[in-house]
């Protein structure tokens, strides 16, 4: 009951219609996984705004005998509901500033809410008592554009701040009388029921006429859907889609990008967490996300290593199929031989080096996140160089930094994965410290470090994201810095 009481002191009904409208959109904009945490943190600050209103309101709700409000009801008093308000007020900061929205989309979402609290404290008394309204209104979904690297467009700003101010007029022509007998002088009590109720008419319409008239389906798309349709289909009886850039040639040789998920992931599912099919698109690179085979679970796989993650001791060869599907793809489409790539995670990373070590003359270079080797150094034979990233964060606590076993099979570290490519390539085995790189969004500063070995003929670098997890929340770049890397390193 005590709960029920603090999610109804919040205002529950529109505190989770903006956190699922704030869903909705991040799904739009983003993927599936910060969204979710983006809602958490936006539900968080509408936890503040609806708890600071109950505060400050309770002396009127009082008067006025309000029992549906819980204070008045004594379901909680007073006192529990500041201390939760106080407790809660420094971790929705906090989340927000540091979550997916960024710096940048956490302030914006953080004004938002300060205007939620600046009118329960004054512009309730205020004739400019839509304006809260209008900023915070807007700022909602503007902060989620910004947390994807994007402007907002000037209409979903204008649509946000009139649904804003139509809710305003709306939410208070139910107390307007008694409103009236508290002195609360906001902007549609002075302006009164029919004048109210006319304006917030005319302001959804509005803003439903500027919906309708803008480039919605353009503007609210994801940037991992912003990729043309995939016009080749390879793979024979495991079909696999392939993008070919815009602008591509039939003249003109492009780099190809093999995509690998992860353990019982999906090409679909992968190509939200990298956004690198995006990347590819912006680089002109042409891009396939295949998928491996289900298991005995119906996890999809790929038989990688004795580690990871052929559980079932299933025969097939996803070495050759990779290569085949170069093959076939350089057979519909002008393939550039010496900018080959392929890119894993976890499962897919740990294939990453198995392509390397045994078709070492087909692949340009390889990059990876959250993958590893077989222990034994004689499970790689490759006798040519490849250029090689791994990206892996010290926190991961499914395929361990400084390495580990998956049922009694031991894998490589990441420090051991690439001094193990550094010997294949005759590098130096001791790497110099790179630039500093800010690749997880959720992680503050520049939290990823480069190690970089000396090579003569090729590259090998290791980029430890400290603090980093299994699946890192990487921000809107991630898949650009990756591609850019790839294209910075072609066979030689």
């Amino acid at each position: 009951m005590k709960l029920g009481a603090y999610a109804k002191a919040a205002h529950f009904g529109p505190t989770m219609l903006i956190t699922a409208i704030s869903c909705a959109l991040a799904m739009r904009l983003w993927w599936e996984g910060p969204a979710y945490v983006i809602a958490f943190t936006v539900f968080l600050g509408q936890l503040i705004i609806g708890w600071s209103n109950d505060i400050y309101d309770y002396s009127d709700d009082l008067k006025h005998a309000r029992l549906n409000k819980p204070l008045v009801a004594g379901t909680i008093t007073l006192q529990q509901l500041r201390k939760a308000t106080f407790i809660l007020l420094p971790i929705a900061v906090i989340a927000n500033m540091i979550g997916p929205l960024g710096i940048k989309g956490g302030l914006v979402y953080l004004l938002g809410v300060g205007c939620g609290i600046a009118y329960n404290f004054y512009f309730k008394f205020s004739p400019l008592s839509p304006l809260p309204y209008a900023v915070a209104c807007a700022a909602l979904p503007a902060s989620i554009f910004y947390a994807t690297d994007r402007t907002p467009p000037l209409w979903v700003l204008a649509v946000g701040a009139m649904l804003g101010v139509a809710f305003h007029f709306i939410n208070v022509i139910k107390d307007l009388a008694q409103d009236r007998q508290s002195s609360i002088g906001g902007l549609p009590q002075r302006l009164g029921k029919m004048a109210s109720t006319a304006i917030a008419v005319l302001l959804v319409v509005a803003a439903a006429v500027v919906f309708t008239n803008s480039p919605v389906s353009r503007d609210l798309t994801s940037a991992e859907s912003t990729v043309s349709s995939a016009i080749l289909t390879v793979g024979k009886d495991r079909p696999t889609f392939v993008t070919l850039p815009a602008g591509y040639s039939k003249d003109v040789p492009a780099p190809l990008l093999i995509d690998l998920h992860g353990y019982s992931s999906t090409g679909l599912n992968h190509q939200k967490f990298t956004g690198m099919n995006l990347a590819a698109q912006k680089r002109g690179v042409i891009y396939a996300a295949p998928d491996g085979l289900p298991d005995s679970e119906g996890s999809q796989f790929w038989n990688a290593s004795n580690a990871c993650c052929n559980f079932n001791n299933n025969p097939v060869d996803d070495a050759a199929f990779i290569e085949s599907l170069i093959d076939e793809i350089s057979s519909k489409a002008l393939v550039d031989p010496k900018r080959i790539y392929v890119f894993g995670h976890s499962n897919g990373h740990f294939m990453t080096y198995r392509f390397a070590c045994t078709h070492p003359q087909t692949v340009a270079a390889i990059a990876g996140l959250a993958g590893a080797m077989d222990l034994d150094p004689q499970s790689c034979g490759a006798k040519s160089p490849v250029n090689v990233l791994h990206i892996h964060g010290t926190s991961d606590d499914v395929i361990n930094y400084d390495g580990g076993s998956l049922f009694q099979n031991a894998y490589t570290g990441a420090v051991e994965s690439t001094k193990r490519w550094a010997r294949i390539d005759k590098c130096s085995v001791t790497p110099a410290v790179g630039a500093a790189l800010d690749l997880v969004s959720s992680l503050e500063g520049f939290e990823t470090v480069a190690s970089v070995y000396s090579c003569p003929r090729s590259a090998v670098e290791l980029w430890t994201i400290n603090s980093g997890s299994h699946n890192p929340a990487f921000d809107a770049n991630f898949g650009l810095k990756v591609v850019d890397w790839f294209l910075a390193h072609p066979k030689r």
